[in-house]
């Protein structure tokens, strides 16, 4: 029987072994990712930011902002009484069908009333300073609590109040937000807002919006809102 030379041996088991890695001087092929994490925020986007809702038309022109507040001025308490008795009225028969959808009325009835001065309309970030100091909370919920407004805001990621997610993801499509934020100009603080029927009303995050909605008041460092329905 016959013996491989020491250096055949040697020769034959180099062959063999596993090819050595490639030295740092040498590219490595790094794998592809697969599912790249979408753009995120740790606050409010800017306006301009690609993949964000188009904005929304104002509910009134400038001129009809100044008209509508010196005509309030004029109204009589009963008149702004029944113009929240036809909105109470328009409101409960959409809370009352589990499939409604926001009624043209509805927009109309809001429309109207707000150039009129019959309805108090103003962006969510006024509706929130409002409440904020030197004014006296007690005050303003005299004033707004339980009555309808005519609101235009921005919706925030339903993950906004996750303080372990500092992250924030943008959802491009619409989804259900229960409750619903509204972003205001302070980072961590919201208007909060219980839609009618949110199965009904999907949206998208930090959409623009108009809604109509009832003022529940201050809790915490949220003004929360009930019956909103966007328009």
């Amino acid at each position: 029987m016959w013996k491989l030379a020491p250096v055949a041996l040697w020769a034959a088991l180099s062959a063999c072994r596993a090819p050595e890695p490639p030295t740092s001087d040498e590219p490595v092929n790094e794998p592809a990712v697969s599912n790249p994490l979408r753009q995120g925020f740790t606050q409010r986007p800017a306006p301009d930011t690609p993949g964000l809702p188009p904005p929304v038309a104002p509910v009134l022109e400038e001129r009809e902002v100044e008209r509508a507040r010196r005509l309030r001025t004029e109204l009589e308490v009963a008149e702004l009484a029944l113009a929240q008795q036809e909105l109470e009225r328009i409101v409960r028969a959409i809370e009352v069908d589990s499939d409604a959808r926001p009624s043209s009325r509805l927009r109309e009835a809001a429309m109207e009333f707000a150039r009129t001065g019959h309805l108090e309309w103003m962006p969510v970030s006024e509706l929130y300073a409002s409440y904020l100091f030197p004014n006296d909370p007690e005050a303003v919920d005299l004033e707004l609590k339980g009555q309808f407004v005519l609101l235009t805001g921005t919706v925030a990621p339903h993950n906004m109040k996750d303080f372990a997610d500092g992250f924030k993801l943008i959802e491009q499509n619409p989804y259900v937000h229960d409750p619903l934020l509204l972003a205001t100009d302070y980072e961590l603080s919201f208007v909060e807002c219980r839609l009618v029927h949110p199965h009904s009303q999907k949206l998208r995050d930090w959409q623009p919006i108009h809604f109509i909605a009832e003022v529940a008041g201050k809790r915490r460092s949220d003004v929360l809102l009930t019956r909103c329905i966007v328009l």
